[in-house]
Order: structure tokens, then C-alpha cells, then sequence
């Protein structure tokens, strides 16, 4: 009796990502991606004001981590913005993404490695253009933006933020505007970056971030 309840309950719960799959894979405008739910309790809620586009090339794999309780995903694109993700992601439950008018982020999915993830509780919110490349790494609570989100003594607020293939960025740690990260960097715990471009293969840390190790080489899964 406990194995047929068991299996009941698999069943119910494949049925139910499976319709939570379809209704947020309605919102793709381009692409032959699609959302793939992993929790069935987990909920995504998609923003999509006029002429916004969301293209998906890569399936995004919505999943839940143990660094936070929060079961939902938010996407909000402001209005004639573009979302582009070009091959297969991972977001973890808490991820916040948020495009203003007209704004673009672009995401490039998994190449070399098992897989590219945003975990658990991070935040990104592009003003005007903002990318990051193949294979990256994101931990739990991290800020990624471009610009300053307020203006003091008329100073420019935005710059555009660079992320290159191959980066894990640990966590809690803030990357903001003006910020280059070359391909194949690890950004230290708790660091901050800011109008700084930072070369290949380099360990990056501190606040404000320096490189503190250069030539470095990572990999995602353990050999």
C-alpha cells in the first residue's frame, strides 16, 4: 500500500511540472527552449510589459537550493527589453531578474561544463546592458547590475557590466557597474566589484575587489 501511494504521489508530482512547464514556456517568444520545473513547489512568475522579448535557446532548468526557503522565481522585463539565454541554465529558487525599458541581458548557458547555474537568492538588475557568458557559476546571494540606481551631482549612474565564458562568482559577493570580468576568473566570498576590468584567469577578492592570484585555472566537477 505505502508503494502505491509513493508512486500516486511521483505520478501527481510529474503531472504538475509538467503544466507549470507548459504555462511558463507560453511566455518564450523566440527560441526552442523551454522551463523545466524540478520541484513541483516551486512557482515562477513571469513579467513581460510591451514589446518585451524572451528568447530562449537552451532549456532553464528551475531548481530548489538549501541556501534559502524562498520558492519563487521572479523575471520581470520592462517594456521593449530583451532577455536572451543561448543555451541550457539553472536557476535556483530566490533568483530575482529584472530588466528596465528597453534593457539587455544576455546569458550564454552551459558549453565545457556539467552545467551553468544562478543559485539560490540572487539578484540581477540591468538598466541597460548587461552580459555574461558560457559556463558561469553563481552562488547564493549575489547582486549583479549596471548601474547605480540613483544619480548624485549628475554623475552617469550606468555602465555596461561584462562577464566573460567560465566565471564563478562566490558567495555574497556584488558586481556593479562598469565591471569586466575576463574569461576562466573565480570572484572571492563577500568581494565587490566596480569600474574595474579584471584580466583572464584570475582570483579576484576583497572590497573593493583586486586580483590576488593570477593564472589560475577551475573546474565545476570534482575529477
Amino acid at each position: 500500500m505505502f508503494k502505491f501511494f509513493k508512486k500516486l504521489n511521483g505520478l501527481k508530482n510529474r503531472v504538475i511540472r509538467k503544466i507549470k512547464s507548459y504555462s511558463a514556456t507560453m511566455n518564450v517568444d523566440e527560441g526552442k527552449g523551454k522551463f523545466i520545473f524540478s520541484d513541483p513547489e516551486l512557482k515562477v512568475k513571469i513579467i513581460k510589459r510591451e514589446g518585451a522579448r524572451l528568447i530562449l535557446k537552451g532549456n532553464v532548468n528551475l531548481t530548489s537550493h538549501p541556501c534559502t526557503n524562498d520558492k519563487i522565481i521572479l523575471i520581470k522585463l520592462g517594456k521593449n527589453s530583451i532577455l536572451s539565454i543561448e543555451g541550457d541554465l539553472e536557476l535556483g529558487n530566490g533568483v530575482r531578474i529584472s530588466l528596465s525599458k528597453g534593457a539587455e541581458l544576455s546569458l550564454g548557458g552551459k558549453s565545457i561544463e556539467s552545467t551553468s547555474k544562478i543559485t539560490g537568492d540572487t539578484f540581477i538588475m540591468v538598466n541597460k546592458k548587461l552580459e555574461i557568458g558560457k559556463d558561469f557559476l553563481c552562488a547564493w546571494g549575489v547582486f549583479i547590475t549596471d548601474s547605480d540606481w540613483h544619480q548624485i551631482n549628475n554623475q552617469p549612474h550606468q555602465s555596461d557590466v561584462y562577464i566573460g565564458d567560465h566565471v564563478w562568482i562566490a558567495n555574497n559577493s556584488s558586481v556593479l557597474k562598469g565591471t569586466t570580468i575576463e574569461g576562466n576568473c573565480v570572484v572571492a566570498s563577500n568581494s565587490k566589484l566596480i569600474n574595474t576590468t579584471y584580466p583572464s584567469n584570475s582570483l579576484i577578492a576583497g572590497s573593493p575587489a583586486k586580483v590576488v592570484k593570477s593564472d589560475i585555472t577551475w573546474r565545476k566537477d570534482i575529477v
